[in-house]
């Protein structure tokens, strides 16, 4: 009897592993695995060279892009019209960040898409989710909208010195950063790395974009896992939110981790904010953490809010006047 009850308790113990291996952190080895193998590590989803152009850099050559502006609402000019049919880059296909990979797919569009929204926030998210997703040569607008045509200027308004005399900012160095060792627990039901990624990509655009704002980020920073995107000669005369981390973007397989961070030092636990010079990196690490199943968030502005004055490069300064077209 005793023997038969082992043996019970043994297969029983055998179908709960198995059964656990469909789920959790099974799950997340699988996609870690599928990410590192198709090229897609943070540093390769957000190509420091490439990525993020200025409206500068792109008005010669915009007509060779699938531009995707994601713009929806009646944000810049409020006059009760939507934003894309008061104005748009020539081209420009309107879609909303919820259905801009599938809009991508049904319009068989090449893998030389930029991403256009009114400030470029939501579309550096946006951008990293078609990178994820197979069009690994997206780029997003820098500053969006709001940096072709001073007729959608909604990031003026945006700029700041939010952490001057705040009681949550401080000029201690920040601490070294640990290896957490945690990851999270995913539960798509998926068995293979690709099916993984492309049911978290779907679920990171069906969540809808979202942001942290700089207000919040400096009243509750206790609410958070806070990192500062960046190394302490880029920001260590300015300062940083109480109690934040510093250290540049997480990397599955780092190559060298004073260059790199590691994926490592994020909690599975805590929701995690990073903040960057001008929302567009900290969202984007944000956004690649986000589908690898991490709570994860950016800070919108970015430091253009916290301490624009004090700032010495990556400030929006002022609108280009580039033209556009109006209508559907």
């Amino acid at each position: 009897m005793k023997t038969v009850k082992t043996l019970l308790k043994t297969a029983l113990f055998g179908s709960m592993i198995a059964a656990s291996s469909l789920y959790g952190n099974a799950e997340f080895d699988l996609l870690k695995q599928y990410v590192v193998e198709q090229k897609l590590d943070m540093d390769k989803a957000m190509d420091r060279k490439t990525w993020i152009p200025d409206a500068d850099g792109l008005v010669e050559n915009i007509s060779d892009y699938f531009i995707l502006d994601i713009r929806s609402g009646d944000v810049a000019p409020k006059n009760g019209k939507p934003d894309f049919e008061d104005g748009h880059i020539p081209g420009a296909h309107n879609t909303t960040f919820e259905n801009v990979l599938n809009y991508a797919r049904e319009h068989k569009a090449p893998d030389r898409i930029l991403v256009v929204s009114e400030d470029g926030q939501a579309a550096a998210a946006a951008a990293v989710a078609l990178r994820m997703a197979g069009y690994p040569n997206t780029k997003t607008m820098k500053f969006g909208m709001a940096g072709w045509n001073k007729k959608f200027d909604v990031w003026s308004e945006k700029r700041g010195n939010l952490s001057e005399g705040h009681k949550n900012w401080t000029k201690e160095a920040a601490p070294a950063p640990k290896k957490l060792g945690e990851t999270p627990a995913l539960k798509t039901g998926k068995k293979t790395g690709k099916e993984i990624l492309e049911a978290q990509v779907q679920a990171f655009l069906k969540r809808g974009f979202q942001a942290v704002q700089p207000q919040e980020l400096l009243e509750n920073p206790n609410k958070y896992f806070v990192v500062n995107q960046g190394n302490a000669k880029a920001y260590g005369q300015f300062g940083r939110v109480a109690g934040s981390q510093q250290f540049n973007e997480p990397m599955i397989n780092p190559k060298d981790e004073k260059k790199f961070g590691s994926i490592e030092f994020y909690p599975a636990d805590k929701p995690i904010v990073q903040y960057c010079w001008s929302g567009h990196a900290a969202i984007t690490v944000a956004s690649w953490l986000n589908i690898l199943g991490y709570d994860a968030k950016g800070t919108a502005y970015g430091t253009n809010a916290l301490f624009y004055d004090k700032m010495t490069k990556a400030q929006f300064k002022k609108p280009e006047g580039y033209g556009f077209v109006t209508g559907k």
